[in-house]
């Protein structure tokens, strides 16, 4: 809605900002007013930067100039605008793992231009991915239907035979293998149903770019949720599956510390030394 005009150019020429200058000045108050983490996505991991309800007024129109990214503020148009008091109201992170950092603005008329100290919100990401994994959901992202079939038919293969391996020819017909084509690949989770006379085990689909090893130990380490025999048989693969769960979530998980007890009562130095750089990272 534009203004009468007779409202809009009330103020002095002093009072009058160019927009280029403007929004500079808003640019450098914005950064110098968010928290040091936000400020470490856009400095350091070269974060995009998007705006809501961030805009100038023209003072000869009335008009609001909105203005969305960075990209829009470098290429504004020269014109007065009338002079504002700014805030930030709002950082969001949920687009974190597109690296988008949106802050929300929010300005009322002023006399003179200024940027407000505000205990702003912060909207964290519902998940943060590794590098490792965002690397994975591309790549299995990427596949056509028919690469798709081709890397599942090898895949349960594999598992089959490491499935034998673990257990022998007696016992793996109690045990059943699956990979979960349908899991949400941004929460790496895998699942284990016992509520039949066969224990069937759903393997996230991003452990498709696991070596043969670490899925040994995945498989042994949700087994040993039922048998600790298969943790103290196979906790050295079971940590190579602690490590590869680690370099996707950049969390440890818990048997890390029965590893660690099993490794001192064997006198495993290697072992030890590999779980104090997993709980150092």
């Amino acid at each position: 809605m534009n203004l009468p005009k007779s409202k809009i150019c009330k103020f002095s020429d002093e009072n009058k900002i160019n927009s280029k200058e403007l929004i500079d000045k808003i640019l450098i108050d914005i950064y110098n007013n968010l928290d040091e983490y936000s400020k470490d996505l856009i400095r350091a991991y070269n974060f995009d930067v998007e705006f809501k309800n961030l805009y100038l007024v023209d003072c000869e129109t009335g008009k609001k100039k909105i203005l969305k990214d960075l990209i829009d503020c470098e290429y504004i148009e020269s014109f007065e605008a009338l002079p504002r008091k700014y805030k930030i109201k709002k950082v969001d992170m949920k687009q974190y793992n597109e690296y988008i950092l949106t802050i929300h603005l929010n300005s009322r008329k002023s006399d003179h231009y200024s940027f407000e100290k505000y205990n702003y919100e912060v909207i964290p990401p519902a998940v943060i991915l590794t590098n490792e994994h965002r690397d994975r959901i591309q790549q299995w992202s990427s596949l056509t239907d028919e690469e798709l079939d081709g890397v599942l038919f090898e895949f349960d293969k594999l598992l089959g035979n490491i499935l034998t391996e673990l257990t022998g020819d007696k016992n793996k017909d109690d045990i059943v293998i699956f990979m979960d084509v349908f899991m949400e690949l941004e929460k790496i989770v895998n699942v284990v149903d016992d509520s039949n006379d066969i224990l069937m085990i759903w393997i996230h689909p991003l452990f498709v770019y696991s070596d043969r090893d670490i899925l040994k130990g995945l498989i042994a380490y949700e087994l040993s949720k039922y048998d600790k025999k298969w943790l103290e048989k196979h906790y050295k693969y079971i940590l190579k599956y602690c490590k590869e769960y680690n370099l996707l979530t950049g969390k440890n998980l818990e048997i890390l510390k029965r590893i660690r007890e099993i490794a001192i009562k064997r006198k495993d130095n290697n072992t030890i030394n590999i779980i104090n750089e997993l709980e150092f990272i």
